[in-house]
Parts: structure tokens; sequence; C-alpha cells
């Protein structure tokens, strides 16, 4: 924490040298983009009581799937960020079924390439062959939750394809409690019907085939594992889009000044590398309490040259640009959507590029009504 003292204590001297120093009237002003960290949790569609966040998943694979990828992996792998996973009357339920894959056939397909003189004559042909092969497949997945806008209800669960009644199960009750009978269906969809795998290019047409036959089975088990897992991603981001927490990392940007020519130059590189150093500390599940005062310099810096810089003339207005821009932005990402309204209201009044204003006080607005509907101060806590 030393070195953030030191760099607050710096950059309090620069903000008062403010006061001191000789503004560069007329002297042009460039901005660049440069870039920061952040870190924060998006906000899922629908809300749930803390105390009642868990969730519980179903699995069924069909034989050859499972024999592929066993259903315990799958089942570890469906994750809903915030909440526990259960397998007694969780809130939320997945449900997620894989139909049985099938091979159905096979397609040579080739191209020749032709190599020329000087003349253009053809001097040599070059046949390529590669095998293409097409598997049927299947599969769905429900989430049942909370709806806002939705009655809970019963469902129907479906069998699994290609599942063999068995005469001795048939008047067997078979228990549900790991995904919830009363909440309204929330998401579905379809996996894929149809699995492809072409070979690597061959001269041959024979050798293509040879190399098709002699690897069947770990390709299909590598087909398999890829269409799962492609399966996992969308039911992961289906379900977390409705309900989950999830810890977000992005890259934004701050306008400083790169005009080396221009007496504040010095200042804004020390305020942005601040910026950068400081940022890296960002957690999206840690409050941002601490870093919010440790940014506190540098934001009474950018406040500072909206005052500084108050000429009418367009390099002026371009100062107070960046300063209005940097200040919602850093707002924004710290959860005070309030202050991030003012300052991109001061960037539209300003009257350079007003567009941006207009974006970060929509945004801004939709974060504190975010932050209501979810009942929390920050996008910034521990899960």
């Amino acid at each position: 924490m030393l070195f953030f003292t030191c760099s607050r204590k710096a950059l309090s001297a620069l903000t008062a040298l403010l006061l001191f120093t000789t503004v560069g009237f007329g002297q042009k002003v460039d901005l660049d983009r440069f870039y920061f960290e952040v870190s924060y949790l998006s906000l899922p569609r629908e809300f749930v009581e803390p105390d009642q966040r868990s969730y519980g998943v179903r699995v069924e694979t069909a034989a050859t799937v499972g024999s592929a990828y066993p259903e315990a992996e799958i089942y570890e792998k469906i994750r809903l960020f915030g909440y526990q996973k259960t397998e007694s009357n969780p809130t939320v339920g997945v449900q997620v079924r894989f139909d049985n894959v099938r091979f159905e056939k096979t397609e040579m397909r080739s191209r020749t390439v032709e190599n020329k003189d000087r003349e253009g004559k053809v001097t040599s042909r070059t046949t390529y062959y590669t095998l293409t092969a097409t598997y049927s497949a299947g599969g769905v997945y429900r989430i049942y939750g909370p709806r806002a806008d939705a009655p809970a209800r019963k469902r129907t669960e479906e069998p699994v394809k290609d599942a063999k009644p068995n005469r001795f199960l048939q008047a067997v009750t078979v228990s549900t409690e790991s995904t919830p009978a009363s909440q309204p269906l929330a998401s579905s969809g379809l996996f894929p019907s149809q699995i492809t795998y072409s070979t690597k290019e061959f001269t041959s047409a024979v050798d293509a085939s040879r190399y098709f036959e002699q690897n069947q089975a770990s390709i299909k088990t590598e087909l398999i594992n890829k269409y799962v897992n492609d399966a996992i991603q969308d039911v992961n981001g289906s379900l977390n889009g409705w309900y989950g927490y999830v810890p977000v990392q992005s890259r934004e940007h701050l306008w400083i000044l790169d005009s080396k020519k221009h007496p504040e130059y010095e200042v804004q590189q020390e305020a942005i590398k601040a910026v950068k150093d400081l940022m890296k500390t960002m957690s999206a599940t840690q409050p941002v309490a601490l870093l919010t005062e440790n940014l506190q310099p540098v934001m009474a810096y950018f406040q500072a040259l909206k005052t500084k810089y108050a000429g009418d003339d367009k390099q002026e207005r371009k100062m107070r640009y960046s300063a209005y821009y940097n200040l919602a932005k850093l707002y924004y990402f710290l959860d005070q959507p309030d202050k991030a309204i003012e300052e991109a209201n001061g960037l539209i009044k300003n009257d350079y590029d007003p567009s941006d204003g207009k974006k970060y006080a929509e945004l801004a607005e939709d974060l504190k009504k975010e932050l209501a509907r979810h009942r929390l101060e920050s996008r910034h806590m521990p899960l």
C-alpha cells in the first residue's frame, strides 16, 4: 500500500500546483485512448432473495454420450455464480438431456490444384481429397426458476430418447427434488441435431477413407466432447444470464492528453499511470471503498481541469471533454451512478462530442435502476 499512498500524495501536490502553473492557452490538444482494467459482477435478469439462492442440476445422457463424457463431469461443469448447488428443493433448477450420437454417412470431396509455367501452360495437376462424416445428435436444456412476469406452475418430464422402458421400474416414483417442480420455465434450448467431421486433405481418396476408418472411435469421442462442452457453455450462459452474478473483466479507456508540448502532458501521463495501477486492484468480489479513496487525488485533478480550462475555444472544450468523460467513466465503474450522471450531463453541456454524454447518462441511469432492483449499492461484493 506504500506505493498507492505515495501516488496519492504526489497527485494531491500536482492538483494543488494547477493553481500556479501556466495555462496553455492556444496549445494544441490531442487526446488518445489509454486503457485500464475493470472488474465487476454482471447483474442477472431476475432477482432472488440472497437466502434463497440455491440451484439443482439433473443430467441425463444416452449411452453413446455417457460413455465418452460422464454425467458426473457434466453435472460439475454446470455452474450458477452466486448460488449454492443443492440436491434438495433448489430455487432454480436445470435439466439437461443428451440423445445418442449416431454415424449417418460419409462424403468424399475433392479439389484440384494446377501448376502453370510462365506461358500459362498447365505443367501438373494435384487433386486433394477430404472425407466428411455426418453424425446425428440431439438434446435439450430447460431452466426453471422465479420469474417476475410469470406465475409458478407445474411441469412434465420428458423421457430420454433411445432409453428402453424397464418393466420393473415403471411403477417406481422417481425423486425430482433436484429441480423445482413449482417454478416456471425461464429458458430452454435445443442442442444441434447434426455434427460433422472433416479429415485433413490427402492426395489419395483411399488414404482419406483409410484414415477415417482407422480413427473412427477417437474421432467420435472427440466430437462428442466438443459437442457437450459447447452445450454446457450454452446452458451456463443462459442460466447465469437469468440468475447469476458473474465476475466480468474488461478493458476500458480514458481520454488522455497526448500532446507532448502541452504544459499538462506530464501530469496527465502520471494520472493515467496511477489509474492503471490502482484499477488493477479492483476485484468483482471485493468492495471498492478503498479503491475509491485511493482514486480521489486523480478524480480531484480531473475536476480541477474543468475550471482551469474554462474558455469557449475548441482546444479548451476538448480538455474539458476529457475531464468530464474520464470522471463519468470512473464513477460508473466505481458504482456511483448519480455522480456519473452529473458528469455525463456536463459532457453534454460542454458540447464537444455530446453523444458520449448521452451514452453514459443512459448507462448510469440503467445501472442505478439495476442496483435498486437487486437491492445493492455496488456490483462489487463477495459471492
